[in-house]
């Protein structure tokens, strides 16, 4: 008689996971890219097992890229799962490759109603900065806002790294506390029951929609612009745009007959 218990097989859950960056100086960079090297080995689908007490085999699939090729690129194709790594550059704006990331934070924190679009979404923030400047974590604060404000669910606690301070709370060790309390509610979050293809899809849309609005020159491959920015593509295209061009010669050439005028 077959043991029917030996012939089971177990079906592995995979869980991909964006960790994604803004980084000036390459140190988010860095840091993401570790981070994302890091997470199948810390929590290993035996390991997630042994935190969470699940009987789930789970195999955590990490893809680390800058937040902006996350919106043009893979197309605002939200996960379940994300970390970010990100620094304020300048007075509070956004670093190499965030700018449009930032623009649509800044876009949801401006309506204000609060909504759940990315309700279902869990992420983990550390923000890299520099404390000798007023503006300091600007920059992480607003992109964290903005996800709060549209439902998406904070893991841990919000990493705060200062390039100012020294010893045990330079950004080296501060970064590394943060990511050793992140392991076990990271853990507790990827063992929760995943998302639906069509809330991810209207998720995808959604933002997809916005980032065509706020600009205009956003078109995510095979996604149709919103009404807004087909519109505002047309107005350029039409030449209503191009008036200063337009404009200045005239005004040149008035200009230069009347010097001709008082010059007789």
């Amino acid at each position: 008689m077959t043991d029917k218990t030996s012939t089971m097989t177990t079906t592995v859950r995979k869980e991909k996971v964006y960790v994604l960056y803004g980084s000036q100086t390459g140190n988010s960079e860095e840091y993401a890219n570790t981070f994302a090297e890091e997470l199948p080995k810390k929590l290993s689908s035996s390991k997630l097992q042994e935190m969470t007490g699940t009987s789930q085999s789970i195999q955590l699939e990490p893809k680390c890229m800058q937040l902006d090729d996350f919106l043009e690129l893979q197309k605002c194709d939200w996960t379940r799962l994300v970390i970010i790594f990100v620094s304020s550059y300048g007075v509070g704006q956004a670093p190499l490759g965030s700018y449009r990331f930032r623009d649509l934070c800044d876009a949801w924190k401006e309506r204000k109603t609060p909504n759940a679009l990315l309700k279902g979404v869990q992420f983990a923030l550390c923000g890299l900065g520099d404390s000798s400047y007023t503006t300091f974590f600007q920059n992480p604060t607003s992109i964290y806002e903005g996800l709060e404000q549209v439902g998406a669910k904070r893991i841990g606690t919000i990493g705060k790294a200062d390039a100012s301070k020294s010893g045990d709370d330079a950004q080296a060790p501060v970064i590394a506390r943060w990511k050793e309390a992140l392991w076990q509610p990271l853990a507790e979050a990827v063992v929760e029951d995943p998302l639906s293809e069509e809330t991810l899809k209207t998720m995808q849309q959604k933002t997809i929609e916005l980032c065509c609005e706020i600009n205009p020159d956003f078109v995510a491959p095979g996604a149709k612009p919103s009404a807004t920015a087909a519109a505002a593509m047309s107005k350029s295209s039409s030449g209503s745009d191009v008036f200063p061009f337009t404009v200045v010669p005239v005004i040149m050439v008035i200009i230069a007959i009347v010097a001709i005028y008082y010059l007789k």
